[in-house]
């Protein structure tokens, strides 16, 4: 293996831990370091992943199946915050955000009441883990999807303050707002 020039060398060097860098990236949990609620967003959004793939069962609260509530609340539970049981429960007593951070709730209107029918869990890069009765099982989606976009109520935190701006309709009641 030729040896190269010094020059070189430090371009390599240079260039090696630019890419371990770009790559270690990946491996990073979306959390900030500056975010005080850190280490407890990270043990909710672990939670919650190794629950990826978990069947989908009305009511379910636990490893061996949840609703999208029972996930949240399971999730939070690993991190030592009790939530209330249902989504409306969850949306009425969390403390709602117009931006939201990995670990934060997103709260949708999916049925024709117009209540909170919904919540999901933030899990940072425009996605969410959620159980999703249509698939039966809990998976993580992209925010972006037109679905989602448009049944979106907004996101909630239990937590310290928000980061990335979420739209927020309807009243903290869970029902739709007259606007």
């Amino acid at each position: 293996m030729p040896i190269l020039p010094p020059a070189n060398r430090f371009n390599a060097v240079l260039l090696l831990l630019a890419g371990l860098s770009w790559l270690g990236g990946c491996a990073t949990p979306p959390v900030s370091t500056h975010d005080p609620d850190g280490a407890v967003r990270q043990r909710i959004l672990a939670a919650a992943d190794r629950l990826i793939g978990t069947p989908y069962v009305l009511g379910g609260e636990s490893p061996a199946g949840v609703d999208c509530s029972g996930l949240v609340q399971y999730a939070y539970l690993q991190a030592g915050i009790r939530l209330p049981r249902t989504s409306v429960e969850q949306f009425e007593a969390a403390q709602p955000q117009r931006r939201v951070l990995p670990g934060d709730l997103l709260f949708f209107r999916t049925g024709r009441s117009g209540q909170v029918s919904h919540v999901g869990i933030y899990a940072g890069n425009g996605q969410m883990i959620h159980a999703s009765s249509g698939s039966r099982k809990v998976r993580k989606v992209k925010l972006n999807q037109r679905y989602w976009r448009q049944h979106m109520i907004g996101g909630a935190t239990f937590l310290g303050a928000g980061g990335v701006p979420v739209a927020r309709r309807g009243a903290v009641s869970g029902k739709p707002s007259s606007s």
